[in-house]
């Protein structure tokens, strides 16, 4: 018998092999069971699970070939049964922050093509009481998380091609009273699925098996003799406590030193045309909203969806035909605009939904081979070199025509199912490539990420454009939740919202004043649209679409000279921060509520890795609620002193706490003075920090 080898990769991670297995023992701190084949349980047993022309493959039917190891990685290739297949599986860990990434490819070393239609990747926990946090997402209700117990097991998954729609490509498990989880995170490639079963073993436990990966319901991939199929890339991280809030912060520190290391440093201000009259582009009206822009600060203008298809019909119908209109919006003359848009200092940007293809699209017609139905829709087959070439193209002639520094990509329908049987992952794969390729081409150019607002932001997609959208729901408080929700697996300067403000004036007399000493009241759309508005504070709003990539829409023109300074000062703090924001790790200080929590209190620390000199602090009282929390601050230097000015009234006075204090009994409470509906930046800085 051969005797096994054990090693660490880092801390809490660690593996043993011998001629013929590898084991992965220990991973982010949890002890696994059974990777040995020939005991118990089959479905146990192994890292993978295959289904190759017809057969299961799993356990000892999966054999070790080869070990190789380098530093804090090992690579295994393993055949498949007796077929030509050989998987390979890379595992990399990051010592800063625990986390660990695993990559699994499918190489055909045989003459003839073989079919896979299952190959998921395989953690097995030991025997225990479980429960599991999964993310429920749909339109302007994105990244709703809930606990619930490991009894029958779940399937999480989404609706085809949209990765968080449905739920989120994200999975805590835990044991029930022993503080110790990991978090699975899934960056598709395709279609995705998370399947965890609960095996029972005695006295009520039971072991928890996780098989994650591309999904398997149509799969049904041939591999070519000598090709190799790449499966998602997977990350695992420990959970501290159990909490998945308490994980958030070295995920973003994973992902700004390996994912976004050469990502845009920075995203400039914009305005978006859209939720001022919706598609409905009124050219003087938009003239008076840039020059409202313009004082304010913001840097680019991007007109929304309207303003294309010249063969005239709804503008559903119309998507894919990339011609302007030529008897409403701006008939033809858009160039014009964007000439007057630089003239006046501003880039110019536009909308534009390049996946989607409606009835009225002239190429359907013109390469109707290029298509696949969906619905009255269709989506362009990116597979076929002609088609990606075509949309390439069309894409860059967006960009050389208006001389774009922004382009706002949307994704409003499902791709439905891969009938080519690979779940999308070619069809993705293609796509990534067409995005890396316009990037390249167009470097000054932001290309911002879109889907029905945040239907398809997972973290493979963000990796493709420079920022993508939080939600449809401009609403400052639905924004405080799903973002509470999204820092659980995305980094938060990457993510971007608007401050969306339209002014009724003094409309509305306050309580005991006369109208004319009334203030004047901004009014905020309830969720997607300007259905059920309500008025809030006009700092609220602004703060609450700033702790990231910060835009603004609506209506600029209503507001009061107090206003216009207001906004404008707060765009001057941002620019000042907006470096120090993108390549921040965030704090959540209040644990994630859902969306229906419209009162109480959330908090968000913000501070770069590495660096205990400074944090930016937001605060956010949402409406009736009681004393603060302890808003308990992160990462400080517990020996040193503390500064925490008001980054909105740089002339209030400056308090001074000790890191310990900040640390152990949270932020003072003069700082956190809220009225409903009411917010704060703080400045916190290590007394002599330079900045």
């Amino acid at each position: 018998m051969s005797i096994a080898t054990v090693k660490s990769l880092i801390e809490g991670t660690s593996f043993s092999t011998t001629d013929t297995c590898f084991r992965l023992n220990r991973l982010c701190g949890v002890t696994l069971e059974g990777q040995y084949p020939g005991r118990g349980h089959a479905e146990l047993h192994g890292v993978a699970l295959l289904r190759v022309d017809g057969h299961r493959y799993e356990g000892e039917l999966l054999v070790l070939d080869q070990v190789s190891e380098a530093s804090a990685s090992v690579t295994c290739r393993w055949r498949v049964g007796a077929t030509p297949l050989r998987l390979t599986t890379v595992w990399q860990a990051d010592p800063a922050t625990g986390v660990v990434s695993r990559r699994d490819a499918v190489t055909n070393t045989g003459s003839a093509p073989a079919v896979l239609s299952r190959c998921l990747a395989r953690i097995a926990l030991p025997q225990g009481h479980y429960e599991c946090h999964t993310q429920a997402s749909s339109w302007c209700r994105e990244n709703q998380g809930a606990w619930q117990p490991l009894h029958a097991g779940l399937r999480l998954n989404h609706f085809s091609g949209r990765t968080t729609e449905g739920g989120t490509p994200y999975l805590v498990v835990r044991s029930v009273g022993a503080g110790e989880g990991i978090a699975f995170h899934i960056l598709p490639t395709g279609n995705w699925t998370i399947r965890v079963t609960p095996v029972a073993c005695f006295a009520n436990l039971s072991y928890a098996v996780v098989e994650l990966g591309l999904a398997d319901e149509n799969l049904n991939r041939a591999i070519l003799p000598g090709e190799t199929f790449d499966l998602p890339e997977i990350l695992f991280q420990p959970v501290p406590r159990g909490e998945p809030a308490l994980a958030a912060p070295s995920l973003h520190r994973h992902l700004l030193t390996h994912h976004f290391r050469a990502a845009k440093p920075e995203a400039p201000v914009l305005f978006n045309s859209w939720f001022d009259q919706f598609e409905i582009l009124d050219v003087p009206r938009l003239h008076e909203q840039l020059a409202v822009a313009k004082e304010v600060g913001c840097e680019i203008f991007v007109i929304d969806a309207g303003w294309y298809g010249a063969g005239g019909g709804d503008w559903g119908a119309q998507t894919g035909d990339w011609r302007e209109k030529t008897a409403t919006a701006f008939c033809g003359r858009m160039r014009e605009f964007a000439d007057a848009v630089r003239t006046a200092g501003l880039g110019f940007g536009l909308w534009m939904e390049p996946e989607r293809f409606g009835s009225l699209a002239p190429v359907r017609t013109e390469h109707p081979e290029w298509f696949v139905s969906v619905g009255n829709q269709a989506r362009i087959d990116l597979t076929q070199p002609a088609a990606w070439n075509w949309l390439r193209g069309e894409i860059g002639r967006l960009v050389e025509t208006y001389r774009l520094a922004w382009m706002k990509i949307d994704f409003n329908f499902k791709l439905d199912i891969d009938d080519a049987g690979a779940e999308l992952a070619d069809y993705m794969a293609a796509w990534y490539r067409l995005l890396d390729a316009v990037r390249a081409a167009y470097p000054e150019t932001f290309f911002e990420g879109c889907a029905s607002g945040a239907m398809r932001s997972d973290l493979e997609m963000m990796r493709h454009v420079d920022g993508h959208f939080l939600s449809d729901t401009v609403n400052p408080t639905d924004m405080l939740r799903i973002t509470q929700g999204a820092w659980l697996r995305l980094p938060p300067g990457r993510i971007g919202r608007w401050a969306v403000i339209r002014s009724i004036s003094q409309a509305v007399p306050e309580y005991s004043r006369r109208l004319s000493e009334s203030p004047a009241i901004i009014l905020v759309p309830g969720g997607g649209t300007w259905n059920g508005s309500e008025s809030v504070s006009l700092d609220y709003t602004l703060l609450a679409a700033m702790p990231g990539m910060m835009g603004l829409s609506g209506d600029l023109t209503g507001l009061t000279a107090e206003q216009r300074a207001r906004v404008a000062l707060a765009i001057t703090f941002f620019k000042q921060w907006r470096r120090f924001i993108v390549g921040s790790a965030g704090h959540l200080l209040t644990p994630p509520e859902l969306i229906d929590r419209r009162e109480g209190w959330v908090g968000f620390q913000l501070q770069r890795p590495g660096d205990d000199d400074t944090s930016l602090v937001f605060v956010y009282r949402l409406g009736p609620a009681g004393a603060p929390p302890p808003l308990r601050l992160h990462g400080l230097d517990t020996q040193r002193r503390y500064t925490i000015g008001d980054g909105f009234n740089p002339a209030s006075p400056v308090v001074v706490a000790t890191g310990e204090r900040l640390a152990s009994a949270g932020l003072p409470a003069e700082e956190l003075a809220l009225g409903n509906r009411q917010a704060s930046v703080l400045v916190v800085r290590a007394e002599h920090a330079a900045g």
